[in-house]
């Protein structure tokens, strides 16, 4: 098996004995075949190579079919490789006739003597035969490969052009008709060179049904939509070799899995029919670049302009044809239920074993220590039976390609942590290796999308990201299930699942594994119908959830009554819970196994591990949770013998509502315990929340916005009103919490005394305000004869102990108002996601309450030294602060006190001098409308001539004064006349420190 590198490869491969590639070489002295150093006596002729080049491409595209008969998938694909670069060069040598140049083509040739004196020709030709033009590829449209090409054109023309210029075919040409030869061979001939290529590709296409697969508009007439099609479609591109026993019999294995349910029985409830895999599997639309260092694949912002795309399974199978299939893997992205697994297991069964040699590796069964050739045979042997060798099961599959299908990287990387942030690397190595061997290998890696950026991805790779459903795939799927439950429905008296009752819910029906689950649970009494249009989604997730831990609860507790089942249920949603708050707490969506056992038996010590009455060891609690759920994946990875798991919901939102569903019933516990404590014979002593601060302290709630607002939801009328006042008593006194309440074993995290008491703090706040709609400061500290400055010491407390990411997440969540309380004053505090911010206001700031007498009798006033706000500034380093003096520095520097010095507009109104200079400076120079420019400039006019002495230097009070004034003309027809002269008046007269 050859690698075509460049044209002579190419060449050579497809017909290095024939008549017309030994005349094409004699025309280029011998340097396309022998590729010698020098010393041939062979002539060079571009004139006589360019028309066997162009015979060549006619020669190839003609005759390549039966050329590559009988050969496996990857010569194939590397025979159309070559035959590509070929016709690329044809085009190139075809376009000379499209062109006009100042000298005959046969100027462009070389005896053998003026060969050996002439320097710098056998390298140009040289290039010539060493150059692969860009290929065609899958995840690229036919636009971008044309101005790929239209670059190698380019290059090659330059090659021409040094050709040329070593032969001195125009040195009796004048400059004018110099510089239009080198323009005509470096603009117009790769425009023509595309012009002809676009012919050859078409052509090509015709002759070769699987190179039509390589280009997207050629594809799509080529091929069906669906992966179920696959086989079908393999069939147009069949090199007439059977397949070997070793692929037949992992192909039977796998397409075994088409006739077994999606879901495996124990998932779901009695009497429903769960539709196989093969019926049941619906295509989704995905996005596909390759990755690069420039960006995250995990980063949503890095796919927004991808267009999103229909032909998965079309793309796959020409990505499977393309010779970067076998240099790089193909990295399959998704949300977790988003079906890739569940892709990996179709196109394993669906793949044609005469063509490939698919091996599907399910990385959470093997070990992750291992290097991938073990995984490999590991994983042959689960699905056989047999034990093979990876080399003895390449050579047992024939001619088909094998296709290595690594299932789960994510499950690696999260139970296994940063030692498998190389494996994509190893994965492309193994590529290499095999390749060099003679045993090329395909390989496809699927993985969570949030942890894509977790490992590098080695140069060639493609990333395709599986896209939510949309309305016609929820249709689809909905038929197939209707279907296979009409039956079982219709003797139930219940109705079909409506597609417009699902796509109420997109969150969930966007992906395949939580579709099932809406399923799953109307099928009961068609409870999702039921719910009406005006379901909010925390009573979704209600419903949902304790629906399917009643369902399991029930298979172990036959006999229970009613009131005993609500309370498992009740602890099963618990569990579920604190498995929440510990990925929550750890600051990512999956939490171990060890730490999930660990953190229940911190918070929940009397629910132990139960005995399993057999000889297998007894289940721990995290392994009884979630082995109920469904909706729960669990990850898995096996390193040095011993299984590692982690577990994640397979939506983020469900964990994000059991959260604030847990706070909440914790919330309405302590306020029962806080008014039982009011009425208490020695005094109150005050509720407990000894958990509620162990779950509370180790990250903001900010840290996931839908936490909030499923608290604000939860807190319709009729929540209690002691619950809902809870969060400020307990903020209150915080100072005084006795510390023999805290849950010592819970410690998901390591986080020093400070950042545990502010985020329990900050969190106290924004449950506070979520449960009342706003919380004014005075409330949060009472007594206090300035709250404004006790704000500020816990804003601060909080910027300094979160991370910046869940600093900011704070600061587009709350927002304060500012108010007085009489002569005090006082902060609203809201929940606020909204980008604008109210103006500032220097009354507050400086503590002049409304009825303060200075207020009328006051023109200007300072307080603070502009020099001290920059050293303060440069003291404390604070990035928001630097950022923004970076911006008013320049105006600091020319009249600072301006910027400390405050002028009165009215009883209600105040602005700092630099704030009316640079308002005015802005409206002026940028524009706004005339009756507001009037009144900016009345207030810059005001604050420069009335109000400076005796705060400020004279000549710092001149300079804002110029600084008005020069302005002045820019109101010329925007203002009355006589009001801006009457200003130009008042301007003059105050310069110079006149009055």
């Amino acid at each position: 098996m050859s690698k075509v590198v460049g044209y002579a490869d190419a060449v050579e491969l497809l017909g290095g004995g024939s008549p017309l590639v030994k005349s094409l070489d004699r025309a280029l002295g011998g340097l396309l075949l022998a590729a010698t150093g020098g010393g041939s006596e062979l002539a060079i002729s571009l004139f006589d190579g360019k028309a066997e080049a162009v015979r060549l491409g006619e020669w190839v595209i003609t005759g390549l079919r039966d050329r590559t008969k009988g050969y496996g998938r990857y010569d194939r694909t590397q025979r159309l490789r070559a035959a590509h670069t070929i016709i690329a060069m044809a085009a190139f040598f075809a376009a000379l006739d499209d062109i006009e140049l100042p000298f005959e083509p046969r100027a462009l040739a070389l005896t053998a003597d003026e060969r050996r004196h002439v320097t710098g020709v056998e390298p140009a030709v040289r290039r010539l035969a060493e150059a692969e033009a860009p290929i065609p590829a899958p995840h690229l449209d036919h636009e971008r490969l044309l101005a790929d090409l239209r670059l190698w054109y380019a290059s090659n023309a330059n090659v021409l052009v040094d050709f040329a210029e070593g032969l001195a075919v125009w040195d009796d040409l004048d400059e004018t008709r110099q510089a239009a030869a080198r323009q005509a061979i470096r603009v117009a001939l790769p425009a023509a060179a595309c012009r002809r290529y676009e012919d050859l590709h078409r052509r090509l296409a015709v002759e070769m049904p699987e190179f039509a697969l390589w280009t997207t508009d050629l594809r799509q007439r080529a091929m069906g939509t669906a992966l179920a099609r696959m086989d079908t479609v393999l069939d147009a591109v069949a090199s007439g070799h059977g397949p070997g026993d070793m692929a037949a019999t992992l192909v039977r294995a796998w397409r075994s899995a088409l006739e077994r349910p999606i879901l495996s029985e124990g998932d779901v409830p009695g009497g429903l029919v769960i539709p196989a895999l093969g019926e049941g599997y619906v295509d989704p639309d995905y996005r596909v670049r390759a990755i690069d260092t420039a960006g995250s694949p995990a980063d949503e912002s890095w796919w927004a302009h991808v267009p999103e795309r229909r032909d998965l399974a079309e793309f796959l199978v020409s990505h499977l044809t393309t010779p970067a299939a076998t240099e790089a893997p193909l990295l399959v992205l998704g949300q977790p239920g988003a079906g890739k697994s569940v892709l990996t297991r179709i196109v394993a069964a669906r793949l044609d074993a005469r063509h490939f040699l698919p091996v599907r590796v399910i990385l959470r069964d093997v070990p992750a220590e291992a290097e991938i050739q073990d995984q490999i045979e590991a994983a042959v042997r689960a699905a056989t039976g047999e034990t093979v060798t990876w080399p003895g099961l390449v050579r047992g599959a024939g001619p088909a390609l094998p296709v290595v299908l690594l299932d789960g990287f994510d499950e690696l990387l999260q139970a296994t942590g940063v030692a498998q942030s190389d494996y994509l690397n190893r994965v492309a190595a193994f590529q290499r290796r095999e390749a060099e061997l003679g045993r090329p290998v395909a390989v496809l890696v699927t993985s969570r999308t949030a942890v894509a950026d977790r490992a590098g991805a080695p140069e060639g790779t493609v990333g395709i990201r599986l896209e939510p459903f949309r309305e016609p795939h929820v249709r689809q799927w909905l038929a197939t299930w209707n279907s296979a439950n009409a039956d079982g429905l219709r003797r139930r008296g219940l109705a079909e699942l409506d597609a417009e009752v699902v796509l109420r819910q997109p969150g969930l029906a966007g992906q395949p594994l939580l579709l099932m689950m809406l399923a799953l649970y109307d099928a009961d009494t068609n409870a999702l119908r039921a719910a009406g249009a005006n379901l909010d989604e925390s009573s979704l997730y209600e419903r949902l959830l304790t629906a399917f831990a009643r369902r399991e609860v029930t298979k172990t507790h036959v006999t229970a009554t009613g009131a005993q089942l609500a309370g498992l249920v009740e602890l099963e949603l618990l569990r579920l819970s604190v498995a929440a708050f510990g990925m929550f707490n750890r600051h990512r969506q999956w939490v171990t196994a060890q730490e999930l056992d660990i953190d229940l038996e911190a918070l929940m010590p009397s629910a132990r591990a139960e005995p399993s009455g057999g000889f297998r060891q007894p289940l721990n609690q995290a392994e009884k949770l979630v082995g109920r759920f469904f909706f729960m994946q669990r990850g898995q990875a096996t390193r040095d013998g011993a299984r590692l798991h982690t577990y994640e919901f397979l939506h983020a939102t469900f964990g994000e509502y059991l959260i604030a569903r847990l706070i909440m019933r914790m919330l309405i516990e302590l306020a029962e315990e806080e008014a039982t404590a009011a009425t208490a014979v020695f005094g109150p002593a005050g509720c407990r929340d000894g958990r509620l601060h162990a779950l509370l302290s180790f990250a903001p709630l900010t840290n996931r916005e839908p936490i909030l607002a499923f608290v604000r939801e939860l807190a319709a009328p009729g929540f209690p009103t002691g619950a809902r006042r809870l969060p400020i008593t307990l903020f209150q006194r915080l100072d005084e919490r006795p510390t023999d309440q805290d849950v010592r074993g819970y410690q998901p995290v390591k986080a020093p005394g400070p950042d545990r008491y502010a985020a329990y703090d900050l969190n106290l706040l924004l449950l506070a305000v979520a449960l009342n709609g706003e919380v004014r400061a005075g409330e949060l500290f009472p007594g206090a004869s300035d709250v404004a400055l006790l704000w500020r010491r816990h804003a601060l407390l909080w910027q300094a102990t979160l991370s910046t990411t869940a600093w900011w997440a704070v600061v587009f969540t709350l927002q304060t108002r500012t108010a007085w309380q009489g002569e005090r004053r006082d902060l609203v505090v809201v929940l606020d996601n909204e980008t604008s911010t109210p103006p500032v206001e220097p009354y507050w700031l400086y503590r002049t309450h409304p009825e303060h007498p200075t207020r009328t009798t006051v023109t200007s006033w300072q307080h603070t030294r502009w020099d001290g706000i920059a050293r303060q500034s440069n003291l404390v380093r604070d990035r928001v602060n630097e950022t923004l003096m970076h911006a008013v520095e320049p105006l600091m520097r020319r009249i600072g006190d301006a910027t400390t010095t405050f002028v009165v507009g009215d009883a209600d109104t105040a602005h700092s001098i630099a704030a009316a200079i640079s308002r005015f400076q802005i409206a002026a120079l940028i524009g706004d409308d005339d009756e507001n420019l009037a009144r900016i400039a009345a207030d810059a006019v005001h604050a420069v001539t009335r109000c400076w002495a005796p705060l400020v230097d004279p000549l710092v009070r001149d300079r804002g004064v110029l600084l008005v004034r020069e302005l002045m003309p820019l109101l010329e027809g925007r203002v009355p006349d006589d009001i801006r002269d009457r200003w130009v008046i008042l301007l003059s007269s105050a310069f110079g420190g006149r009055p």
